[in-house]
């Protein structure tokens, strides 16, 4: 699951770096739109948890956009904050690691209740930090239980192998979770993506006047993770000059923001994680060795999901009861047969895309228990697995699949109704892939 979300549409204001890092510090997902129709683009397309505006738009264009949000999305708690909000706090909670905004104090209390940020974390379903990432009963995950055992008796850099999709942050913040840092911050932070000057700032914060638009200082992640935990995944999509960095924020403890002179000190572990070889990336001289040893002194790999397909069962169930939970839906029915198909299938896209195919079919069967026709799989013959595939060719396998459905109806009106097509065309097929029609 996501981590809970906040859109804070906030111009030209000198307070925005702080209420970021707050917001950060707690693991919101923030987005900041630099203008109104930035802000309501972002609204639709991903409804927040809430939204943090300032009146910088305007007051006639404030009213409008607020009106029309309201209209849109009553649902989306608002908190208003006065423009050009000026002075900064301790913001609230006993750990807390940056300053924000004065003006925030009038919202403090707003957070901690049912309708504010931290209630709607807790309403919002499982999220990814509550999850459990041993459910089954595999060797796999008996060998994985073991290895996060390990890792929980250490405060050393731990390295998470595996697949995209296959769990490494759910499993990062269990190690959190359960560690002797549980009651500090967990912050984290996905590297694809970032430019190097963009990643520096995130990571070690900056100065004021630092770079062309460092209007304010602003603490990096490494500093408000001070005594916590900061989880890095996709570390192989990192920089090397940042590599360094953080190779000296591992065996020190110390760094330095952008366009600082004194060292600072942050106690932070730092758990990494990868879909990479990072070993053929120091090979090839994209990742530092000096890192990738140190980051690699406890080492624990997620197993691919079809490496563990006994385990899918149970997971298919625990994911439905969180899906039905968060659609506001009694959990639903799977029927053997489509359970089995769930079995049977490869899983490239590993737990992501086994959450993905059930919230698919939950909403397609509604009420109903949910059979092999409402999942996507069922393009697939039943036992065919992508090592299978090797070899085969489209039209091979499309005879499979449509002489399979054929034998299952027993009928050719039912399988063309099943695939979709008009029977016309399904004659054509059988015609053409050499199929015999029964009637």
């Amino acid at each position: 699951m996501n981590p809970p979300s906040v859109v804070l549409g906030m111009v030209a204001s000198v307070t925005r770096d702080q209420v970021v890092a707050w917001l950060v510090s707690r693991g919101y997902d923030v987005t900041v739109a630099e203008t109104a129709i930035e802000l309501l683009d972002h609204v639709r397309r991903r409804p927040p948890q809430m939204l943090i505006a300032e009146h910088a738009f305007g007051s006639s264009e404030h009213e409008d956009w607020m009106t029309q949000l309201s209209e849109e999305l009553p649902a989306v708690p608002v908190v208003s904050l006065p423009a050009g909000a000026d002075g900064v706090a301790a913001a609230a909670g006993d750990n807390a690691a940056v300053e924000v905004p004065g003006s925030l104090r009038a919202v403090e209390s707003l957070f901690s209740t049912p309708r504010g940020i931290h209630g709607s974390a807790r309403r919002g379903g499982r999220k990814r930090g509550a999850l459990d990432p041993f459910v089954g009963e595999s060797a796999a995950i008996r060998e994985l239980r073991e290895q996060a055992r390990k890792a929980l008796a250490s405060e050393s850099p731990v390295l998470i192998e595996g697949e995209t999709g296959s769990g490494k942050g759910v499993l990062a913040a269990w190690l959190h979770r359960h560690g002797p840092r549980r009651r500090e911050a967990f912050i984290d932070l996905n590297c694809a993506g970032f430019s190097r000057e963009l990643m520096d700032s995130e990571l070690f914060g900056h100065e004021r006047g630092a770079f062309t638009g460092a209007i304010t200082a602003k603490p990096g992640l490494i500093e408000v993770a001070d005594h916590g935990t900061l989880f890095l995944d996709e570390i192989g999509d990192m920089d090397p000059p940042i590599q360094a960095k953080l190779l000296k924020v591992i065996e020190e403890k110390r760094f330095r923001r952008i366009g600082e002179t004194r060292e600072r000190e942050s106690d932070v572990r730092i758990i990494a994680a990868t879909h990479q070889n990072l070993l053929q990336l120091v090979r090839d001289g994209r990742f530092r060795e000096d890192l990738y040893y140190r980051i690699g002194v406890l080492s624990v790999r997620v197993p691919a999901l079809r490496r563990r397909s006994a385990d899918v069962p149970a997971l298919a169930r625990r994911i439905m009861c969180s899906l039905a939970q968060d659609l506001g839906l009694p959990e639903p029915a799977i029927t053997p047969e489509a359970e089995q198909l769930l079995v049977d299938h490869a899983w490239p896209g590993n737990l992501r895309e086994l959450r993905n195919e059930l919230e698919r079919a939950i909403l397609a069967a509604g009420p109903d228990p949910i059979e092999p026709r409402h999942l996507a799989l069922a393009i697939l013959p039943v036992g065919v697995r992508d090592a299978d595939l090797d070899g085969d060719t489209l039209e091979q396998l499309e005879r499979a699949f449509i002489q399979r459905v054929l034998d299952e109806e027993q009928h050719v009106e039912r399988a063309a109704n099943r695939l979709g097509i008009p029977r016309s065309t399904f004659y054509q097929k059988l015609r053409a892939l050499g199929i015999s029609p029964r009637r």
